[in-house]
């Protein structure tokens, strides 16, 4: 596998399906890729999708946990530049986390806090968000509880 040695992240989205982050990279010769950190916030309880939950994906190829790959990926994950492009036009009205509504678990407010701040911002917290829980004990954890 082929994990280049700088990124600049172009997109990203958290999905409400139990916690998955995707982000969209490109590499200094403008090849993009992708990384996926499937959904792991909910029980897997005979998941039949085409990502095993709570795994990492590069280019659509599982990531062993541990492994010299993993390690590459969190170091250009860490360093990698943010480019934005064009502003997107917004077809919903922006969520007030300060008002009363109701935002069911804090990693959804904090994903709605940063969107607030701007696309930067919230492309910035989804990284963070992913290199946090692959580098956590949980992730491992949660890997071995569901046969990995």
């Amino acid at each position: 596998m082929n994990i280049p040695e700088r990124i600049t992240i172009l997109d990203g989205a958290f999905a409400m399906d139990g916690g998955s982050i995707s982000l969209r990279i490109s590499d200094p010769d403008d090849h993009e890729h992708s990384v996926l950190l499937s959904q792991h916030l909910l029980p897997p309880s005979g998941h039949t999708g085409e990502h095993k939950p709570g795994r990492l994906y590069f280019d659509g190829r599982i990531i062993e946990i541990r492994s010299v790959e993993e390690a590459s990926i969190i170091s250009v994950l860490r360093q990698a530049d943010v480019e934005i492009m064009a502003a997107p036009i917004s077809r919903v009205n922006a969520i007030d986390t300060d008002q009363h509504v109701m935002i069911i678990g804090e990693d959804i407010k904090a994903y709605y806090s940063k969107i607030a701040e701007g696309p930067e911002s919230a492309l910035k917290h989804l990284v963070t968000e992913l290199i946090e829980y692959v580098e956590s004990k949980e992730y491992v954890a949660f890997a071995v509880r569901n046969g990995e």
